[in-house]
């Protein structure tokens, strides 16, 4: 009498490990959008704390010469010594990146006390907060925003932190 195992066995082992390695695979694979988008959420609420530092500092928040330029406002924070480096989106797809938006502002007599960091996200969230929805209010007056560089829409899946 031989030890071992039949085909029959063999083949019946490679059957359930096939099936669990794809139910695995599929949960990991929805999941990956869901973890870049709160990634995403978590990058802009720690930007705003290192705005609130920078407002400390300064008493006004940065204004940045091109509408929604990310890179303007990290230049701005590692000048001011807040930060070394500012998040950058997870995702390698086209489409998605970071928005810095400020009141216009005037140093001498009105400072910049208002902003909006925004992202797109991936998930369809029907709740995502926003400062406004440009498809029946359009950008807000007096800001240095305009509705193509952030236009802040949960239909868009766009995401934004403002104070």
């Amino acid at each position: 009498m031989k030890k071992g195992f039949t085909l029959i066995e063999m083949a019946v082992v490679l059957l359930i490990i096939g099936i669990l390695a794809g139910i695995v695979l599929r949960n990991i694979a929805g999941q990956t959008p869901i973890a870049r988008d709160t990634r995403r959420v978590g990058d802009l609420r720690n930007t705003a704390t290192y705005l609130a530092t920078y407002l400390s500092k300064f008493g006004q928040f940065p204004t940045t010469t091109t509408a929604g330029s990310w890179s303007e406002l990290e230049t701005k924070l590692i000048a001011a010594g807040i930060t070394d480096r500012l998040p950058r989106d997870p995702s390698t797809g086209q489409g998605y990146s970071y928005y810095y938006c400020s009141d216009l502002g005037d140093p001498a007599n009105n400072p910049v006390n208002h902003f909006i960091l925004g992202a797109r996200l991936e998930q369809t969230q029907s709740a995502a907060p926003r400062l406004w929805d440009t498809a029946s209010t359009g950008t807000p007056s007096g800001w240095f925003c305009n509705v193509t560089t952030l236009p802040c829409n949960p239909a868009n899946r766009e995401y934004c932190v403002t104070q």
